[in-house]
């Protein structure tokens, strides 16, 4: 059954019954997995505080996998092609490459949550108006915030294929202050064909961004913990990172604890690391549109917890973020 069917398919009253979260959160589900491997090309506007972007997307899905390239319309030439997991962005006017590679297969394009089902416990699912984006016709969602240590989301999804079209991040004061929205887009019938060719580029200096991550979420070494979490956030991730790349080059163990803890929508990052010293981390809060971060001291080291929250979940978690007494 297509996504349109499903929706077409559900009785008017789902969404005035006691059971209206739960089966919306599962029709957005059944969208989001749909949309994931559709052939397109289209334009999109990226507003983070007062800077916006306007980027060309293609993407396409293949016997391959799945490649896509994006390519700024405005401010510095850059264009980043990602095959599967591996992502090389460009920069003309600097005749610079840097490759990555990176354990998932990372979109360009925000896609919906994977886990939208269980989300129902810290958000508050609404149904509003339908909607037009790009000239297609969209199901609009709000999720609202149970309590005040995350972010609400509006999406706007395509009902024929389950794709993301719009998408505004709202504060705890209701105002908009992040937003993702395609200004025209074009389902394609095939997999577009990549001309990207590396050759092209051999004379631009190139860099691999290899960052030696090392994982130590069931080892000993992870001595950290953070208290006081909201409710729903649990640590995804746990790495040694370094802090600078000449650790890195000159051969010494990461020095930078890395943690992730995410309620499956929201997520947010606690780094720590050694003192280096007055003025060298951040001390207090400091804001940056969407993302809040802030730095505390505990003992001699320092802890630094950054995420698109509320200045009061950065701020509970970094003084809050203890060793582990064994």
């Amino acid at each position: 059954m297509s996504p349109a069917t499903v929706l077409t398919a559900l009785p008017l009253f789902l969404f005035a019954s006691s059971g209206v979260a739960s089966n919306l959160f599962e029709t957005l589900q059944r969208i989001s997995e749909a949309g994931q491997d559709q052939n397109y090309q289209g334009t999109f506007i990226l507003r983070k505080s007062s800077d916006l972007s306007t980027l060309r997307i293609t993407h396409g899905s293949d016997d391959k996998g799945v490649w896509e390239s994006l390519e700024s319309l405005n401010g510095e030439a850059k264009q980043v092609i990602r095959r599967n997991n591996k992502t090389v962005s460009i920069f003309p006017a600097r005749e610079l490459i840097m490759v990555r590679e990176n354990p998932e297969q990372q979109s360009l394009h925000p896609p919906l949550p994977e886990n939208l089902g269980q989300l129902g416990q810290f958000y508050s699912i609404q149904r509003l108006p339908d909607d037009r984006i790009a000239d297609h016709q969209t199901l609009v969602i709000h999720l609202v915030p149970n309590d005040q240590f995350r972010y609400g989301y509006r999406y706007w999804i395509d009902k024929n294929t389950g794709m993301l079209l719009r998408c505004d991040l709202v504060s705890e004061t209701k105002k908009v202050i992040e937003q993702m929205m395609f200004t025209s887009l074009e389902y394609l019938p095939h997999s577009p064909v990549s001309s990207f060719d590396m050759n092209q580029f051999e004379n631009y200096q190139q860099q691999k961004l290899d960052e030696r991550e090392v994982d130590v979420k069931h080892s000993a070494a992870l001595k950290w913990s953070v208290e006081s979490l909201p409710k729903g956030f649990m640590l995804t991730q746990s790495m040694m990172r370094y802090s600078r790349p000449s650790n890195h080059i000159a051969g010494e163990k990461p020095d930078l604890l890395h943690l992730v803890y995410s309620d499956g929508l929201a997520s947010v990052s606690v780094f720590i690391e050694k003192n280096q010293g007055a003025g060298k981390h951040l001390q207090g809060a400091s804001t940056m549109g969407a993302v809040n971060a802030y730095g505390n001291q505990v003992d001699d080291y320092s802890v630094t917890v950054v995420g698109e929250v509320p200045i009061i979940t950065v701020q509970t978690m970094a003084q809050s973020t203890a060793k582990i007494n064994k």
